[in-house]
């Protein structure tokens, strides 16, 4: 049997749990509702996904008006870890937040595959 989006969509973010060093992650619509998360109980990952997608759009507006092209990552680095911002294609944006001495190489790595997989699925009209 099949799995549903929202396994896969679980699976991608178990995914990236397991590369470590990261305390939250999470999948977001553009517009700024949850779609998935794995979060800690004390984070609203309600409010996050809101405010994650007000920072990408900030961003993509500040790339346009510059005319720098299109946003791969947004980065906030705060005294207790970065929060990490990637678009998953035209519906999705693919979040993380990291221990403050993460390796960001690694995880951003992790995360290109990972947005791309969820762009995948978010493509499916299943």
């Amino acid at each position: 049997m099949a799995k549903t989006k929202k396994e896969q969509l679980d699976d991608t973010l178990t995914a990236l749990m397991q590369v470590g060093q990261i305390k939250a992650c999470g999948i977001v619509s553009k517009e700024g509702l949850l779609i998935n998360s794995r979060t800690p109980p004390d984070v609203d990952a309600r409010i996050f996904s809101a405010l994650c997608s007000t920072i990408m759009g900030a961003a993509e507006a500040a790339s346009g008006q510059m005319a720098t092209g299109g946003v791969s990552q947004v980065s906030v680095k705060t005294d207790k870890g970065t929060i990490v911002l990637m678009p998953a294609g035209v519906k999705a944006i693919l979040t993380a937040l990291t221990e403050p001495e993460a390796q960001l190489g690694l995880i951003l790595v992790e995360m290109e595959s990972i947005a791309q997989e969820v762009n995948q699925v978010m493509g499916e009209s299943k």
